[in-house]
């Protein structure tokens, strides 16, 4: 194995996933229905939403968002906290350079940052 190419997380409900995932990743998903979301990123990787079965929770997984700049990261502070993310740790100075950590509804981690 010597590449990771899509994402995959488990959701409670894929519509509402993919309306949360949409207005943060400023795009529509190719496809959403009541069993799973997909969207199709720049860099060609996909992100599926799935509905998890039982109780499997999005603890433990986090996807990391690169911004451009600190500035970015502030707006995007600002829209996961109007979209109804839990924010674990508030903007911050951090080793890879400014960030924030939130949770989106499902449990899933987003690590936010702008490299310093």
């Amino acid at each position: 194995m010597t590449d990771i190419d899509d994402i995959l997380l488990a959701v409670a409900d894929p519509e509402a996933s993919a309306r949360f995932y949409s207005g943060l990743l400023g795009r529509r998903p190719l496809m959403a229905g009541p069993d799973r979301a997909l969207f199709m990123m720049r860099s060609g990787r996909a992100l599926g939403l799935m509905r998890r079965a039982g109780a499997e929770a999005g603890e433990g997984r986090e996807l990391e968002f690169p911004l451009d700049d600190p500035a970015a990261v502030e707006q995007a502070h600002i829209d996961c906290w109007d979209r109804g993310a839990r924010i674990l740790i508030p903007p911050t100075e951090m080793e890879a350079g400014r960030g924030f950590v939130a949770r989106d509804p499902d449990g899933n981690r987003l690590r936010v940052f702008a490299a310093a």
